[in-house]
């Protein structure tokens, strides 16, 4: 398959590379609970170049970039973005992060009409400043919408824009949650995924496997069963 990565990369189900895991990366006794490689790490890194280019070209003439990382997820994301950025002679990056807790059932539900969203940890001082709120994954969207709203209220950011690594395709989103997502412009997207249970690259499933250098999709019958947090 031929990728262009000047383009949001639509993933099919098989995944973008048929490819083995490359040894040693899962523990023995864990793989029980992994399905296949859905992304591999040369093309998350391809993709994140890309990325990091647009972004640049955006913002041209600029000194200085405040990127907001949303917690725990999109750390390893955004930084590797940052890096990036560097790399193609863009404005100074500012590390911000930000974290939020989203209350309702603890595994995803598709009939969900709305969640509860506190923000946890606040970032530093924004009022002003040019935003990009990075982020791993979009999901149903109650988290990242309420983040944005939070960052150009109280938090005071003049401009935002919005960075996703992945954009899951819901299968049967409630119109809710499609009326959300539709309000919830993505300026920057790598990857359009399946609506399957992701892990790796700082996104974990159950506190597994956020150390993979690249994105599995788990076995979901696994951590339904030992009721385990996985969006």
């Amino acid at each position: 398959m031929k990728i262009d990565y000047r383009n949001i990369i639509d993933v099919p189900e098989e995944g973008l590379s048929q490819a083995e895991m490359p040894a040693g990366e899962i523990p023995e006794e864990m793989k029980d609970r992994v399905d296949m490689t859905l992304i591999p790490e040369e093309c998350l890194q391809e993709k994140i170049r890309d990325l990091a280019g647009k972004i640049c070209s955006d913002y041209a003439g600029k000194k200085e970039l405040n990127l907001v990382i949303v917690l725990n997820g999109a750390a390893f994301f955004a930084t590797d973005l940052g890096r990036e950025i560097f790399r193609h002679g863009g404005p100074g990056v500012k590390y911000n992060f930000i974290k939020a807790s989203t209350y309702g059932n603890e595994i995803k539900d598709a009939g969900e009409r709305s969640r509860e969203v506190k923000i946890e940890l606040e970032p530093g001082n924004l009022r002003g400043a040019d935003v990009i709120l990075v982020e791993d994954i979009v999901d149903q969207g109650f988290t990242l919408y309420e983040i944005k709203k939070y960052l150009l209220g109280k938090g005071g950011a003049r401009s935002l824009k919005i960075c996703v690594l992945l954009d899951k395709v819901l299968k049967n989103p409630t119109r809710e949650v499609m009326e959300l997502r539709e309000k919830l412009v993505l300026d920057y997207t790598g990857f359009k995924i399946p609506d399957r249970w992701v892990a790796g690259y700082g996104i974990d499933a159950g506190e597994d496997f956020r150390q993979l250098p690249f994105i599995i999709t788990v076995k979901e019958e696994y951590y339904l069963k030992n009721s385990f947090i996985v969006f």
